[in-house]
């Protein structure tokens, strides 16, 4: 159903959502295309009205298009209402045949607008919510192509949280706020140091928790003018990624590139270099600034980018032992230690990971997992919910 460069490519153009939301039309077809669903749709429906306050969609043709709008609380009725939409997990995409089969038979919105169109179920990836309204992306299955599987399940479920991420990263950025004021202003008020680079690593902007870690030397440090890295031998690590983010090199990706470091009393932290792609304007940005960079206390969820890099490439759950060891940092012989395996056990599922993955290298290794994870905080219930309600403006 799917390659693995064409899902990562699909990831990297989520991520561009987080910079250029015009590019939310692009990424809802592609989503469509790559699961076999009939349609996608970006919605934003208040749980108690019903009203829907934003409808993007992909593959819906008139009338039916006009006519989404009118079935708000129908949509929220067919899930089983507000309580059922609220404690569904986060992380799981929902299926309706699943979670409300009667809703297939028996709803206002399956007799009116799907049946007539061949649709035959639908599942939800739920981005943002709160108490009042919740921002899904709903992905309609005709007829034709059967019913949805576990494949398409496990499938929406490795995408899921990054477009919850772009969704938080572009609510964090602030875009329309940017417009109307400046980017400095908006990310002089994160509580994340943010820095803006040129392509020689010179700072042009940071913000107050930039200039805090500066000041305690605390992972980061100015060294004339350019931003430099507390670790051995990271600098180059970060130049390299700004010079390619200045380019447009592929190498570094729209997801940009991350950089582990130690920060003060051992305290572990993650550097991400976001590219600032030219064709996105923004008032008040620095027309030289080719990246932004990110740091942040490294408090995600250990081992998200494995695990997605083992769905992907069909690991083992020995070789994903294995690779999340790497990932790590530990060499072979402390590996065969943790693993309880022999060093030559180990040999063999790296070779069968370089196989796999099509790398040559540990550190091309940890490179891909890396490319697959981003330093934002796995999005629980009160991490949705805490930025309320710029969640409608970011949205729309």
């Amino acid at each position: 159903m799917r390659s693995a460069s064409s899902f990562s490519d699909l990831i990297g153009t989520i991520y561009d959502c987080a910079l250029d939301p015009a590019r939310w039309d692009d990424v809802l077809a592609r989503v469509r295309h790559e699961l076999r669903f009939h349609h996608s749709a970006l919605t934003l429906i208040e749980l108690r009205t019903g009203a829907v306050r934003l409808s993007i969609s992909s593959g819906v043709s008139e009338p039916w298009r006009s006519r989404m709008d009118d079935y708000g609380s129908a949509i929220v009725e067919q899930w089983g209402g507000p309580h059922v939409i609220l404690t569904h997990p986060l992380h799981e995409p929902a299926v309706l045949s699943r979670i409300n089969p009667d809703a297939l038979v028996n709803g206002r919105y399956r007799k009116e607008w799907a049946e007539p169109q061949g649709l035959i179920d639908v599942m939800a990836l739920v981005v943002a919510r709160d108490d009042e309204a919740v921002g899904s992306l709903g992905l309609g299955r005709h007829r034709r192509d059967g019913p949805i599987g576990d494949e398409e399940v496990q499938a929406a479920a490795l995408l899921l949280p990054h477009l919850q991420r772009a969704i938080t990263i572009s609510r964090l950025l602030d875009l329309k706020t940017a417009t109307a004021a400046t980017f400095e202003a908006v990310i002089h008020e994160l509580a994340a140091a943010v820095l803006l680079v040129d392509a020689e690593c010179r700072v042009i902007h940071a913000n107050p928790a930039a200039h805090a870690l500066i000041e305690r030397g605390d992972a980061i440090r100015l060294g004339e003018e350019r931003l430099r890295l507390n670790r051995p031998g990271a600098d180059k690590a970060l130049e390299t990624a700004v010079r390619q983010a200045a380019s447009g090199a592929s190498t570094i990706g729209r997801k940009g590139f991350n950089v582990p470091l130690r920060g003060d009393q051992g305290k572990e932290r993650i550097l991400h270099v976001l590219p600032l792609r030219p064709c996105i304007e923004r008032a008040g940005t620095k027309a030289a600034a080719v990246a932004a960079v990110f740091v942040s206390p490294a408090n995600r969820r250990s081992g998200a980018g494995a695990d997605i890099i083992a769905e992907l490439f069909d690991l083992t759950p020995a070789e994903a032992r294995v690779l999340n060891e790497v990932v790590g940092g530990k060499g072979n012989a402390a590996i065969a230690g943790t693993l309880s395996i022999g060093e030559a056990t180990v040999r063999t599922h790296l070779l069968r990971l370089f196989d796999k993955t099509g790398v040559h290298r540990r550190a091309e290794l940890v490179a891909l997992v890396s490319s697959f994870d981003l330093p934002v905080r796995s999005n629980t219930d009160s991490e949705m919910t805490k930025a309320q309600p710029e969640l409608r403006a970011q949205l729309r």
